[in-house]
């Protein structure tokens, strides 16, 4: 799912730059430049990276990867849906 239009990044963009080294989202825009235009996207893509980080010290294989809409609330869910 594209997080960031303004730089056509995807969450699967984010998760590979977490799963890179990146531990936070400074981090993350640095590298993919995600939330530094209109940042519109900046709560969806902080989402994102926290995710991918607990997922990523989870150790549990290849499922982990992807978002977890089960564990989001709806606040959470809107803000993908806003950033969209």
């Amino acid at each position: 799912m594209y997080i960031c239009l303004c730089k056509a990044v995807t969450d699967h963009d984010i998760e590979a730059a977490v799963a890179a080294g990146a531990r936070s989202l400074e981090q993350v825009q640095r590298e993919l430049g995600v939330s530094t235009g209109c940042g519109r996207c900046s709560s969806a893509a902080a989402l994102v990276v926290a995710q991918a980080l607990t997922n990523g010290s989870s150790h549990n294989g290849p499922n982990s990867i992807g978002l977890n809409l089960g564990q989001m609330s709806r606040a959470e869910i809107a803000s993908l849906v806003y950033a969209a």
